[in-house]
């Protein structure tokens, strides 16, 4: 067994690596495409978002002076069932704040704030089996979307480095196995409980390039809540799993 240092994991690979029949698979590196991903309403069963659900200028200041009022970013809030998923670059993060909850009536019917995301408490979850220990996972600090129900969607675009152990037996057309283990650093599960987003236990594989040069044999996760002999509670994490296989160069051209 080898170890191989591959930029965002290894379904980022999938996405863009080139078929080289010749490289070392030991050596491939990839990167993400840190563009952010536009979209219109929550992917939580939501109605689409109208612009009149913003409200005025006027509504949305004087929400955001009352919000803000006496919010203390530094402080978590009780109890937080947070739902996670991965794309190939985004990750899809959601939770309940009810400290910023508001009734639309009172602000011009206005049910979504739109803020930068340095405003507000967000969850610290990483990468367990990151590559890099200084830097788990870069995200752009995209805007956060604040709902009246104090529901928080956030959608940043990611790179990281995972460690992935991948055997050469057949190499360069063997099956490989990549495992992306994320969890919060500091809170355990009676705090800050943790689960799939929109209950999907997969990779979200809908910006896959069809030209990869790699097929996907298997996308599944699996959530681990782990005890510690110090503590009763216990401590989720989700991994996400991928097995893939490098596609020879004529069956790719076929595919083409």
């Amino acid at each position: 067994m080898n170890k191989i240092f591959i930029i965002c994991a290894v379904i980022v690979a999938v996405a863009y690596a080139a078929p080289n029949s010749s490289s070392d698979l030991t050596d491939s590196v990839a990167t993400t495409a840190e563009t952010a991903v536009p979209f219109a309403a929550p992917t939580t069963g939501k109605t689409a978002i109208k612009t009149s659900d913003q409200g005025t200028v006027e509504d949305r200041t004087k929400l955001v002076a009352k919000l803000f009022k006496d919010y203390d970013k530094k402080v978590n809030p009780d109890d937080v069932k947070l739902k996670f998923g991965v794309g190939l670059i985004d990750f899809h993060i959601s939770w309940q704040d009810p400290r910023l909850k508001w009734n639309p009536d009172q602000y011009g019917g206005a049910t979504i704030l739109r803020m930068d995301s340095e405003m507000i408490w967000k969850p610290d979850i990483t990468l367990y089996n990151s590559a890099d220990p200084v830097n788990m996972i870069n995200c752009w600090h995209s805007n956060i979307l604040i709902f009246s129900t104090g529901e928080i969607l956030w959608v940043p675009p990611c790179k990281m480095v995972s460690r992935c152990h991948l055997t050469l037996k057949k190499h360069p057309y063997g099956e490989q196995v990549c495992g992306l283990k994320f969890g919060s650093w500091t809170f355990d599960g009676v705090i800050l409980d943790l689960d799939f987003y929109d209950g999907k236990k997969t990779m979200d594989l809908s910006d896959l390039n069809n030209s990869s040069g790699f097929e996907i044999l298997s996308n599944k996760a699996e959530k681990t809540d782990k005890f510690y002999p110090c503590c009763e509670e216990p401590y989720p994490d989700l991994t996400f799993n991928m097995t893939i296989k490098r596609i020879p160069g004529e069956e790719l051209i076929k595919k083409w």
